[in-house]
């Protein structure tokens, strides 16, 4: 099965936004996909002044420490930070005026920056590199991956700074022992009836109202684009066609997949779009012990240790294997594996490269891997990550098991980028008794396949 990937809800409505807004650009650089041979990277004039590359990001992803230490290291480079805003890059793209790095999540859009003709075939210099080998590269690096046609196949257009198995499950054994359940043993993955059965166990309520939820996501307990292609990928079913230029929600799989999240919001297992909770997203239930589990990635153990309250005692805290479908193959895949691009009409190619380099293998790098907010990119880091505490080597320890599930990657279509945005809108009056499922999906699957047309359309 060729795998692709969609992540969650904020992403996707950030990226729709940014591919949308602008148009492919030309230029001088590397030809961008579909297989075609890559040109080497081109230099700009030399002068005397210092080049200046410059970084769109997340405040706190680079430190200002880390750029003094590269620019005293470079002194021909100097790097600009510029915190990401989607709107404001959309119009430096269609202007050839964006960033030269540009932060990018492997499973949501390189594929759109590709054929957007946005991203820069980064093959050359890989191949050449002293500091980046493949043989130290980790799975998710091969989402930056694209041929034209498949995810994870052909040139390499950037690679994850970190990532993480996105579909785990944190517990909070105090909320166990609270509504007297066991927590489940953590080598075995739970399937994903076991699992809702096990969060309306935890789920307690006192005087009609919900005292503890038994499972938070990160958005809503509702039906969730990335979870529903995770059950998908376990039964081995496919929602796009093999050219991408259709897809069908309508699978008795998939129907099965979000009936199982109305019967979620029926039972207030967590915060929905019925009950309308007011906490800002699933780790604030979590963090506030109103919520027995979550699923969320590795980096949630970097909010753990971290809380001043939580880190008080650890002991209670933990990670569970990603649950599978019903006699389904196991998988771990990551949701995100957030990185880099270079932009395909930088002027500056080899000083970006550079910059590049330092943030995927420098000091950046190794300071991500000991802060414990993502797993490396890189296998030799992999030894730099939190194994202090008894919590450090328990999630450490449940983290190698799940790598050995985390090489492949959900399904996805580089045409259809508001896929949540689209479950919502059909599904949402599911749950509150205003529509029927079956005519809900019909609908999903006759817009998506009019958006993907038009986005196949606006590309030729």
């Amino acid at each position: 099965m060729k795998k692709r990937i969609l992540t969650s809800l904020a992403a996707i409505i950030a990226t729709c936004v940014l591919i949308t807004g602008c148009g492919a650009s030309s230029g001088n650089g590397n030809v961008n996909q579909g297989g075609k041979t890559a040109e080497e990277p081109t230099t700009a004039p030399k002068t005397n002044e210092p080049v200046t590359i410059r970084v769109a990001l997340s405040k706190g992803e680079v430190s200002d420490d880390e750029v003094k230490e590269f620019e005293t290291n470079n002194p021909g480079i100097k790097i600009t930070l510029e915190e990401i805003d989607q709107q404001k890059l959309a119009a430096q793209l269609a202007t050839n005026d964006a960033p030269d790095l540009i932060r990018a999540q492997g499973a949501v859009d390189l594929t759109s920056y590709v054929v957007k003709g946005l991203a820069m075939d980064l093959t050359p210099f890989m191949q050449t590199s002293q500091v980046l080998k493949e043989d130290d590269f980790l799975s998710p690096v091969n989402l930056y991956r694209f041929d034209g046609k498949v995810q994870g196949q052909g040139p390499i257009y950037g690679m994850p700074k970190d990532w993480s198995p996105d579909f785990t499950i944190f517990y909070n054994k105090t909320l166990f022992d609270a509504a007297g359940v066991k927590v489940p043993d953590s080598k075995e993955p739970l399937t994903w009836n076991e699992l809702m059965e096990l969060a309306k166990k935890l789920t307690l309520t006192e005087d009609g109202k919900v005292k503890q939820y038994g499972l938070a996501l990160l958005g809503k307990t509702q039906a969730d684009f990335p979870s529903i292609m995770l059950e998908m990928a376990s039964k081995g079913v496919n929602v796009f066609s093999e050219d991408m230029k259709t897809a069908d929600f309508t699978k008795p799989e998939v129907k099965e997949a979000v009936s199982m999240w109305v019967d979620a919001v029926k039972k207030n297992l967590g915060k929905n779009d019925v009950n309308q909770d007011p906490a800002a997203w699933g780790g604030d239930l979590f963090m506030n012990n109103k919520a027995a589990m979550i699923m969320a990635g590795y980096w949630f153990s970097g909010m753990i240790r971290g809380d001043e309250k939580m880190k008080t005692h650890l002991d209670d805290f933990g990670m569970l294997a990603a649950p599978i479908a019903e006699n389904g193959e196991r998988v771990s895949p990551t949701g995100a594996a957030t990185g880099f691009i270079i932009n395909k009409n930088t002027e500056h190619p080899e000083q970006a490269w550079k910059v590049f380099e330092y943030i995927m293998a420098g000091t950046p790098a190794k300071n991500r891997a000991t802060g414990g907010w993502g797993v490396p990119a890189l296998k030799s880091l992999l030894p730099l990550m939190p194994q202090v505490t008894d919590f450090d080597k328990r999630v450490y320890n449940q983290l190698q098991e799940e790598l050995k599930y985390s090489n492949g990657f959900l399904e996805s279509n580089p045409f259809l980028l508001n896929g949540q945005t689209l479950l919502d809108k059909y599904v949402t009056p599911v749950y509150f008794g205003k529509a029927d499922l079956d005519e809900a999906l019909k609908e999903l699957t006759k817009n998506a396949n009019l958006i993907i047309q038009e986005n196949m359309n606006a590309i030729q």
